[in-house]
């Protein structure tokens, strides 16, 4: 798996860390495990108020913020949602809280739009700290997964379609797993920016631009084109990988979609048994009457079709039967710190289940530990992506991994 290039595998000295705990003995525990670690900028304060004076002065600077959930005064949801508005991309929380209320919490810290790395048991774990600082040297160094409250490029519909007409934008591939066998079988398409001066940038760059402004429709084609260029690639290899790619909502309601995605496959000689279309449960949710005859026609020529970041929406289970799906992808929500939580645990082995009576193929999202691996394997899905797997890939670092895969 390749690592960030901007910083070496082991080296966390460039990570600058605010520490907010009251107990003294425990503040002086992660302030020892911390320079064990060879991280140096570290910032301590024993209540809420003292840490925000610490942001306040120091703004923007802090890589990460270790706090502790439960303390006297200003509690650490309080301070974490003050944090968020002064530029703390993310967050690990120290906690003896158990249970429903721990996964409780966890919930009301991502939704304040921040990245929250994990939870960090008492006593601490010096293995369990180092990966969740792997994490954030991930956030550090890679564009790609930026904190949801930090600056972005704006851009104009002007600006956005002369790079389309330029051809900039372009396909990046993440492997789906088989997770019995660990062989790559598929790759989910998604988009990027080749911005000229600015680099890779990711979709929150522009597809909200795209989507007030109506250029979907040309963005996917010129995308979807690309990957089945690049299809013919991995064919060349030997390798039998499918190719799944995200459709918008607003694509997905134009009833002409499927003769014009199966036009295009037919020039490009590729099988729709080889694509799969993924369409989130939002979107089922919202536009079930427009996106039935769509799916209904592309999966009766042959085409997948997968229901995206399932359990996160509000769609009935009648809705489900309905859709032409024969693939659940089971949210990262349900993955990340699942084995600490009863009720996320019941959750994701009833979807597994369900799919399974429902003759579905599983496929979890955001797996990105070597624990989040094996929970996914006991419940018995199928398939997995996640970071811990392989990060997205452009088209040369995807054939890359295929070699090395055909190599073993």
């Amino acid at each position: 798996m390749t690592q960030p290039s901007s910083l070496p595998a082991n080296d966390f000295s460039r990570l600058k860390v605010l520490i907010l705990e009251d107990q003294p003995f425990q503040r002086n525990v992660l302030i020892g495990a911390l320079r064990h670690l060879g991280i140096t900028a570290i910032e301590t304060a024993s209540d809420g108020a003292a840490a925000l004076d610490a942001l306040e002065h120091d703004p923007g600077s802090f890589d990460v913020a270790i706090c502790d959930l439960r303390m006297e005064g200003m509690d650490g949801i309080e301070f974490i949602r003050h944090a968020v508005r002064r530029k703390v991309p993310s967050f690990i929380v120290t906690s003896a809280i158990e249970g429903s209320l721990l996964a409780t919490a966890e919930a009301v810290v991502r939704s304040f739009g921040t990245r929250l790395i994990g939870v960090l048991p008492k006593p601490v774990n010096l293995e369990r700290l180092k990966g969740m600082l792997s994490d954030c040297k991930k956030v550090k160094s890679e564009e790609a997964r930026p904190a949801r409250g930090a600056s972005k490029p704006a851009f104009t519909a002007e600006q956005i379609s002369r790079a389309l007409a330029a051809n900039e934008f372009i396909p990046y591939f993440q492997p789906k797993f088989d997770l019995d066998t660990g062989l790559p079988t598929s790759v989910e398409m998604l988009a990027r920016w080749n911005h000229p001066s600015q680099g890779i940038l990711p979709p929150s760059a522009f597809i909200p631009v795209m989507e007030q402004s109506g250029m979907m429709d040309w963005l996917s084609d010129s995308l979807l084109l690309q990957s089945l260029r690049c299809l013919e690639d991995w064919t060349s290899l030997g390798c039998d990988i499918s190719l799944a790619v995200n459709m918008s909502p607003l694509t997905l309601q134009n009833t002409d979609m499927p003769n014009h995605i199966s036009s295009l496959l037919r020039k490009h000689k590729v099988e729709p048994r080889t694509i799969t279309i993924e369409v989130t449960e939002t979107a089922v949710s919202e536009n079930v009457s427009g996106l039935l005859e769509t799916l209904t026609r592309l999966r009766m020529q042959g085409f997948s079709i997968s229901v995206d970041d399932f359990g996160t929406g509000y769609s009935s289970l009648l809705q489900l039967t309905e859709m032409p799906f024969n693939e659940i992808k089971i949210d990262r929500s349900f993955v990340h710190g699942a084995t600490e939580n009863k009720k996320t645990v019941a959750i994701a082995e009833s979807i597994v289940q369900l799919a399974k009576k429902l003759d579905l193929h599983t496929v979890a999202e955001g797996i990105e530990t070597l624990e989040e691996l094996e929970f996914i394997k006991q419940l018995g899905c199928e398939s997995g992506q996640g970071y811990y797997l392989s990060r997205p890939l452009d088209n040369t670092g995807l054939i890359t991994l295929l070699k090395n895969v055909r190599k073993r």
